[in-house]
């Protein structure tokens, strides 16, 4: 376990409810291409901050990498219409190729 998961982890054991430190070790963990743990991490974000649209973004990108297509594609859905309200034209673009390549597979 690399020190940065290390200190995210024990600074979610203290503050179990920081959001940025649970992203955060998201991030660490699809980092390391632990994508089972990162979307864990990641549907804690979203559940508790529903219009996080970052977190929607990198959890279907898990769920893509675990071969969760369909739960990929409603989230990506959930990003684009987020990125729209948000707007944020980059995630909205990178969420909808994606989309594109799980309709196409």
């Amino acid at each position: 376990m690399s020190n940065r998961i290390a200190s995210l982890e024990e600074k979610l054991s203290v503050s179990p409810g920081h959001s940025f430190h649970r992203y955060s070790l998201a991030q660490a963990y699809f980092e390391k291409a632990d994508y089972k743990s990162a979307a864990d991490h990641f549907k804690k974000c979203v559940s508790t901050k529903p219009t996080w649209m970052m977190a929607h973004l990198f959890l279907a990108k898990c769920e893509y990498e675990l071969g969760n297509i369909g739960s990929c594609k409603s989230f990506l859905e959930q990003t684009i219409l987020l990125a729209k309200e948000q707007g944020h034209e980059d995630p909205k673009e990178e969420a909808a190729k994606l989309l594109e390549q799980c309709n196409s597979a």
